[in-house]
């Protein structure tokens, strides 16, 4: 992710030695008490608590008067856009920062790591057709090939690999005497090599399939990845700090 990595990684990587979930009930506590902070200082409460009070009010008289129910909408409906127009500051400032990390946060948490002793695939994609029709696979040390190193090249070939230790690596793929090389780390925390490398020539890309990573293993899907988690817990912290702080 280049130069947002660069920053977020020394800050947030430390939290992920916590586990994925503590990580995320962190972050997710850290960032809405910023944005409840900044929002609490942007906006006039005052103001925010006066046009609150005023929608209450419109919606008050609607249903004591339903024949005026017109006129009272216009004015409920004006009160609202400007309580609006006050909430959007906020936004504002949070909106590029929140999508930063959030981009930080899918680039760690979307996939189960791989660690020694765990098998996986590599995905061969091709672009054109091969002269020889062979793609050879080149191993380093920690790795074994649970199929065959050389294979009949098709629109996509499917290697089964098995990491043996911890380290860093780069698989090499040799097709018409040309080298591919992709990236795979293994290890025993919440860190993963980019899923897919693109190429120009005979290889159209090579990408691993990771499992995805599941935050919360509730209900038959086990669904709650960390976007889900981030929300509940987002969402479940801005109410108890908005509470707190009295804020409109």
């Amino acid at each position: 992710m280049g130069i947002t990595d660069t920053i977020l990684s020394p800050v947030f990587m430390p939290l992920l030695q916590l586990g994925p979930f503590w990580a995320l009930v962190i972050i997710s506590f850290v960032l809405s008490l910023l944005m409840t902070l900044i929002y609490k200082l942007v906006t006039n409460q005052d103001e925010m608590k006066r046009l609150k009070d005023e929608m209450k009010e419109h919606q008050k008289q609607m249903k004591e008067n339903p024949e005026k129910i017109g006129e009272l909408q216009k004015k409920a409906m004006s009160a609202n856009l400007e309580y609006m127009r006050h909430s959007f500051k906020p936004t504002l400032i949070t909106f590029i920062p929140i999508i930063l990390i959030f981009g930080w946060l899918g680039a760690h948490l979307a996939y189960e790591p791989i660690s020694p002793g765990d098998e996986f695939v590599l995905r061969v994609m091709f672009a054109e057709p091969v002269e020889n029709g062979i793609a050879r696979l080149v191993l380093p040390d920690g790795f074994e090939n649970v199929g065959n190193n050389t294979q009949q090249v098709q629109n996509e070939t499917v290697f089964h690999l098995k990491a043996m230790k911890e380290g860093e690596y780069f698989i090499d793929l040799e097709v018409d005497g040309k080298p591919y090389s992709k990236d795979v780390i293994v290890t025993n925390e919440q860190r993963y090599a980019e899923p897919i490398k693109t190429f120009e020539g005979a290889v159209k890309s090579m990408s691993i399939d990771y499992r995805k990573l599941v935050v919360l293993p509730i209900g038959y899907r086990n669904w709650f990845g960390w976007l889900g988690v981030y929300i509940i817990l987002s969402l479940m912290f801005s109410l108890v700090l908005r509470k707190m702080m009295k804020l409109s």
